[in-house]
């Protein structure tokens, strides 16, 4: 008699299991998840000026960029756009006028800036690469 009562414990266990997950299922797939899909792009650039400009109460730390083609450009580093372990002045700091960098960039408005930012890593390249000089971007 003990062992009946087991089983239909057990039982009830197994199909309210079985119910909740049909329902999570059903939850997820009218619900998804949405992923934002932000548009990035990769630029080789030679840093030519960096600048420290006060916007709207903000301190907006800005490159001023030169592409291989000498089209000019600037890019803010904000902190939503670098992530939580970086801070815009140590990031501003590295980044050293002269030099050549590959840079992911964001458009302003995903992260509530007032130029393209750079996004994530800043890789320190030795000059433009061949697939780069006298392309478009």
């Amino acid at each position: 008699m003990d062992w009946e009562r087991k089983m239909t414990m057990d039982s009830v266990r197994y199909f309210v299991l079985g119910v909740a997950i049909v329902i999570l299922l059903a939850i997820i797939l009218f619900n998804p998840i949405e992923i934002p899909n932000y548009d990035h792009w990769f630029v080789e650039i030679q840093v030519v000026e960096k600048e420290v400009k006060e916007i709207n109460g903000d301190k907006v730390y800005l490159l001023h960029c030169e592409d291989s083609e000498g089209k000019q450009d600037i890019y803010e580093i904000a902190k939503e756009a670098i992530g939580e372990r970086f801070e815009e002045p140590g990031v501003f700091r590295e980044i050293k006028t002269g030099k050549y960098y590959k840079f992911q960039i964001g458009k302003a408005e995903e992260f509530g800036a007032y130029y393209p930012c750079v996004c994530g890593a800043v890789k320190l390249i030795e000059g433009f690469s061949e697939t780069t000089a006298g392309q478009n971007h």
